[in-house]
């Protein structure tokens, strides 16, 4: 296997005490507030999908369990209807 000399990779990024520290939550919160002062269509989306998506999570083990009750039929449920027998006409004996 060929070996890459070092002058062709590149130089790694700058140490770690030169990155900025991160933010803070309540500059975090800052800036999602002015984000949604901003552009109050696209918060109300994210915030519909947000719901969503916690509604599909609080149903995985509802359905879960469900399924591995029997495979989604409760016990309550009435039986299926069966058709109505038809009678037969009867010959008289003459």
């Amino acid at each position: 296997m060929p070996q890459t000399p070092d002058t062709i990779l590149p130089p790694a990024g700058p140490p770690a005490e030169d990155i900025a520290p991160a933010m803070t939550l309540s500059e975090r919160a800052a800036g999602v507030a002015d984000l949604v002062r901003e552009h109050p269509r696209t918060a109300i989306a994210a915030g519909a999908a947000l719901a969503v998506g916690v509604a599909a999570a609080a149903a995985i083990p509802l359905a879960r369990a469900r399924r591995a009750n029997g495979g989604g039929e409760s016990a309550t449920k009435t039986p299926p209807k069966t058709p109505a027998r038809r009678r037969t006409a009867t010959k008289k004996k003459a």
